[in-house]
């Protein structure tokens, strides 16, 4: 979780973020993540842009060091006028 929180605050220079540990089981298996993510590095992109953007930022070789992220990346703008976070999905299996 620290590293995940960690790639984020050094890519985007966030105004808000909040990295929550969603894994099933013991918190140390740290398989699930959701990401609420406040920049104005998101200005002018659209959504699916965002989450592409977040979810580059925490691959190594190529992919997720984890099962499943959920993203929520707004704009200072758009957190101001609306900050609610929608609930994750349920897990379909894997991890």
């Amino acid at each position: 979780q620290e590293s995940v929180e960690l790639r984020l605050k050094e890519e985007f220079s966030p105004t808000y973020l909040e990295v929550i540990n969603e894994s099933h089981g013991q918190l140390e298996d740290e398989s699930h993540f959701k990401v609420v993510i406040v920049s104005d590095g998101f200005q002018d992109k659209r959504l699916v842009q965002r989450h592409r953007l977040v979810n580059a930022s925490l691959m190594k070789e190529g992919q997720l060091p984890f099962h499943a992220l959920t993203i929520t990346a707004k704009t200072n703008e758009e957190w101001d006028s609306n900050n609610s976070v929608p609930q994750s999905p349920a897990c379909m299996g894997g991890h």
